[in-house]
């Protein structure tokens, strides 16, 4: 019975590991965001790992060789217990595939703010302080420019302890 597992990656191979997972005729799925990056003076959209370091591979371990996943270009291990690799449910993956979009892409929400809109913290050891709004980080951080005893200061917060002015 085929199954899905999770497969460790090395890192920033996650595209290379399913290239190479694919060509050997598993089943693999890579779950992938829209991010939109701004460097040197140009905005673009790129696609980036919804799980960096993890993709998911769908096996029989009673019919179909897996050992060979350990040896691909890109793969660091399978997660795995004492007795082996540990399945997933059906329903997770299936979950996910589900809130992907038509063209298998998630679509996470971007941050209302601009750079340079002021901005209060709301939470945390810096909450009431106003600053200026500057960048949304990778995860779940803003970076945010504060005056702090006549110096500006570069800090990052939590995103959700952010809110407009």
């Amino acid at each position: 019975m085929r199954q899905w597992y999770v497969v460790h990656c090395r890192v920033g191979s996650e595209s290379r590991a399913e290239t190479n997972l694919l060509r050997q005729e598993y089943e693999v799925w890579l779950p992938m965001y829209r991010k939109t990056r701004r460097h040197a003076r140009r905005v673009e959209s790129v696609l980036r790992p919804l799980f960096p370091r993890y993709l998911f591979v769908r096996v029989d371990l009673d019919s179909q060789p897996w050992r060979p996943i350990l040896s691909t270009f890109g793969v660091h291990t399978i997660v795995s217990g004492a007795d082996g690799p540990v399945a997933i449910s059906d329903d997770i993956v299936a979950g996910l595939v589900a809130r992907a979009g038509d063209d298998g892409v998630f679509d996470i929400m971007q941050s209302a703010m601009e750079p340079g809109d002021q901005v209060r913290i709301q939470g945390g050891p810096m909450a009431d302080l106003e600053g200026v709004f500057q960048a949304e980080l990778d995860s779940d951080r803003v970076l945010i420019l504060l005056k702090l005893m006549g110096r500006e200061v570069r800090v990052s917060v939590e995103g959700g302890d952010v809110e407009p002015i």
